[in-house]
């Protein structure tokens, strides 16, 4: 029964107005907090260790499958039919759980809407300008991060202290906008992952897990970006799906920091987006702002783009299929490619500030 239940809540939020954000106020938020805040109190992923255990309950079912042989073809039949059902009832249990805590959202209003910020059509002498300025952010942010012999930006500390900040100062922000309380001081710490190589060659840098309430974050690849994907995974512990709306706040969220690593880490991931999208619109006037890099951003972006194609595999070709079917299902029909939006809210809030 809980398939069904998945799918009538799913498409409650999509059909009925103001069902999203309702649930959002008075299911979510409530049930998010409690869990969330047990889960924050856990030092490791637990997302992590359910894949593990998923792995190994299959491991041992396909085990005892070969050792049923023995026993004649109906005992076969009978085992794989009775693991088939529990698989079928632990998929059915896992999507209505998407759906409790987290399918809903898709459909409530978005962080843009909330503050009243409307993106619309631009001149390429806007974007050019936004770029201008990114670059500006990042070189003021960047100047005396600690940097490696080859120029790139190193965090000076662990990743588990990244993390802590990363907590904090999205805590400072989300306090700015009362929509975005949870009301639970140990909700949504980021958590390092520590197979976190897999994620790579998925070409994943972070994922956030509904089942457990957490932000899970590679901690594979450079160091300049990993900041503002903490902020990123947060946006969705606090409802808002949208990658593009994610990435948009992580930008927010690390450039009101009161840390030059994290306001260099959000400068760097907009000026990533923007540059991209200017590159297609005018590369004449893309090359002329590349050039201006400074030593550090230019050697984190070459860092970050040598690290993509190191990871350039079927495997990440097949988690990029994937990804792009589930935001589609989810509403967000550009796929991947609703990551480029990012630009024009950063451009709509530029005309604003």
């Amino acid at each position: 029964m809980l398939l069904p239940m998945g799918f009538l809540l799913l498409a409650a939020g999509r059909f009925i107005p103001g069902f999203a954000d309702f649930y959002h106020e008075w299911v979510y938020k409530p049930l998010g907090g409690i869990f969330g805040s047990i889960t924050g109190i856990i030092p490791f992923s637990l997302m992590e260790a359910a894949i593990a255990t998923g792995i190994g309950l299959l491991v041992y079912w396909l085990v005892k499958l070969v050792l049923k042989g023995k026993e004649g073809k109906s005992a076969v039949l009978r085992y794989f039919g009775g693991v088939l059902m529990k698989i079928f009832s632990i998929a059915s249990a896992v999507f209505f759980l998407f759906a409790v805590f987290s399918g809903v959202n898709y459909y409530r209003e978005t962080f843009s809407e909330k503050i009243g910020l409307a993106a619309e059509k631009s001149q390429v002498s806007e974007l050019y300008e936004l770029c201008k300025e990114l670059i500006a952010e990042a070189k003021e942010a960047g100047a005396e991060l600690e940097h490696a012999d080859d120029g790139r930006t190193v965090f000076s500390g662990t990743d588990y202290r990244m993390a802590k900040e990363a907590k904090a100062y999205f805590e400072d922000f989300a306090s700015d906008y009362g929509f975005m309380d949870m009301g639970f001081g140990r909700f949504g710490t980021p958590k390092p992952v520590l197979f976190s190589e897999v994620m790579a060659y998925l070409q994943i840098s972070g994922v956030y897990s509904p089942y457990t309430f957490e932000a899970n974050v590679c901690t594979a690849g450079p160091d300049f970006l990993r900041g503002s994907t903490m902020m990123h995974e947060q946006s969705h512990l606090r409802g808002f799906m949208n990658e593009a709306e994610a990435n948009f706040i992580a930008y927010l969220a690390c450039s009101e920091s009161d840390s030059e690593y994290f306001r260099y880490s959000g400068a760097c991931l907009a000026l990533l987006y923007s540059m991209n999208a200017l590159y297609s619109a005018d590369y004449e006037l893309w090359y002329e702002l590349r050039i201006t890099y400074p030593e550090y951003v230019d050697a984190d972006m070459r860092a970050q783009n040598a690290y993509i194609a190191a990871h350039e595999t079927k495997v990440a070709e097949v988690s990029e299929a994937v990804n792009d079917t589930y935001l589609k299902l989810n509403d967000q029909q550009e796929g991947t490619r609703s990551y480029g939006k990012m630009v024009d809210l950063l451009l709509a809030y530029r005309r604003g500030v």
